[in-house]
């Protein structure tokens, strides 16, 4: 909407909408840019080379690691909260799941202390440890 307005306002007094647009976009600066003829190399083996050049050695460059701050030693801004990992198989903190190499936990249940009231609960009982198809008053409450 705004653009026909704008068009209809440069309409009436008689002006170019093209005096708003760069030169590097219009269509005469494409065909300058391409009208110059391009010249191939051709193939590397019909060059002339001088000797002085062919006998140079030129190796790769002396790449160092880029310098940085460590992540250890950053400053933390206030902001920012500190986590702990936790792994959810064998309870430790430190690592997570994915790298421990300890026996997983037999009947502590899961790492994380979850309440209760956060827990799964079956929707026919409302007791934990169970769902609706697992339920084992299912059969009490269908007669």
């Amino acid at each position: 909407m705004k653009l026909i307005i704008f068009n209809i306002f440069y309409r009436e007094r008689h002006l170019d909408l093209t005096t708003l647009c760069s030169d590097y976009y219009k269509r005469q600066t494409l065909i300058d840019a391409y009208s110059i003829p391009i010249m191939s190399v051709g193939d590397p083996s019909t060059w002339v080379v001088p000797s002085d050049i062919t006998q140079r050695v030129i190796l790769n460059p002396i790449s160092r690691r880029q310098a940085r701050r460590s992540r250890a030693g950053r400053h933390v801004s206030s902001s920012e909260r500190k986590t702990t990992q936790s792994c959810r198989r064998c309870g430790q903190s430190g690592h997570n799941s994915r790298r421990c190499s300890n026996p997983p936990m037999i009947n502590k249940g899961p790492s994380r202390g979850v309440p209760d009231e956060y827990c799964c609960k079956c929707s026919i009982c409302h007791s934990i440890g169970h769902n609706k198809q697992t339920c084992p008053n299912i059969d009490s409450n269908r007669e």
